[in-house]
């Protein structure tokens, strides 16, 4: 390589220089954000012991609708913040209810008259 080539390359900042706040992003113009990833995780709300997991059958639509959305789809537990064990069985349940016809496969749509 030149020696023109190494003098324009840029040079490796160290981890310290990382760090820096928003506004000194932003003056730059550099266009980056730092994010903080103190999002608090979501705790079950049937194995914290607020909800009992009995309330998950086919027989109590009202209750599996409020773990849909209004246009058909099951909520991730992502969302929701349900473990993977009851998340399964939320999903058989309003799989079930959905065969029997107490749920619906879809929601209403804009389009539905």
């Amino acid at each position: 390589m030149s020696k023109e080539f190494k003098e324009k390359a840029p040079k490796k900042r160290s981890h310290d220089e990382d760090n820096y706040d928003m506004d000194d992003a932003m003056d730059e113009g550099k266009g980056r954000r730092k994010f903080s990833s103190g999002s608090k995780k979501k705790s079950c709300r049937f194995m914290s012991g607020e909800e009992d997991t009995a309330n998950i059958t086919y027989k109590n639509p009202k209750f599996l609708s409020t773990f849909m959305t209004e246009h058909g789809k099951i909520v991730s537990r992502r969302i929701t913040g349900n473990c993977a064990m009851v998340q399964r069985k939320l999903a058989l349940e309003i799989k079930r209810a959905r065969n029997l016809g107490l749920l619906g496969f879809v929601g209403l749509g804009p389009n539905s008259n």
